[in-house]
């Protein structure tokens, strides 16, 4: 059986920030059926295109570059899928780049970057960075629905600075866990609610 995968490279923007991941993988599900491209599909009685992400985007963030890998059963020119995705994505979404490649290669997210305008928030922040990046730990509070536990997360924050009220964060991405942008920025003194931050670019790797 032939395979063929390709990986799409996204934006997600404006109110569609707040789409959850879940609702971001059925929304390429029907897009991509809508297509007629010669999709693979998963088997079974329920069967949908098979298709993944690397990574997922914090709710409420957006991205300039997602990452989203599916598989066709024919050859296709990458142009000619971006530009029949393209046509089926809602407003808020753009397809930015197609590429074909190795099936045997497993991706993986080596590191992303993000930047987050906190308007009224800059003054005093580089001594914090400074501070920050100086540390050989910083440990947060992380909470979720299966409670709160301790995470260090200066090991993972690769780079960090500040142009007056703008910040730019590179954070790597690991089998063992990751930051999370908003948790950089409130360890700096910046309140994610009155910030905007967005996703800026998605380093991809294969092993």
């Amino acid at each position: 059986m032939n395979i063929f995968p390709y990986r799409v490279r996204f934006s997600k923007t404006g109110k569609m920030r707040f789409l959850s991941h879940h609702d971001v993988l059925r929304m390429f599900e029907r897009a991509l059926r809508r297509t007629g491209l010669p999709l693979r599909m998963t088997e079974g009685y329920n069967p949908h295109p098979i298709l993944s992400f690397p990574t997922a985007l914090g709710l409420g963030i957006e991205s300039l570059d997602e990452v989203m890998e599916f598989e066709l059963s024919t050859w296709t020119a990458p142009r000619a899928i971006l530009q029949q995705l393209g046509a089926q994505l809602p407003d808020g979404f753009a397809v930015t780049g197609v590429e074909a490649f190795a099936r045997q290669a497993r991706s993986f997210v080596d590191f992303v970057e993000y930047e987050a305008d906190a308007p009224g928030q800059g003054g005093g922040v580089a001594d914090r960075i400074r501070d920050f990046l100086g540390r050989a730990e910083a440990r947060i509070e992380r909470k979720s629905d299966k409670g709160t536990k301790t995470v260090e997360i200066r090991q993972y924050v690769i780079g960090l600075e500040a142009e007056g009220e703008k910040i730019f964060l590179r954070i790597r991405v690991t089998d063992a866990g990751t930051a999370k942008p908003e948790e950089v920025l409130r360890t700096i003194g910046i309140e994610p609610a009155r910030a905007r931050v967005r996703k800026t670019y998605t380093e991809v790797g294969t092993r």
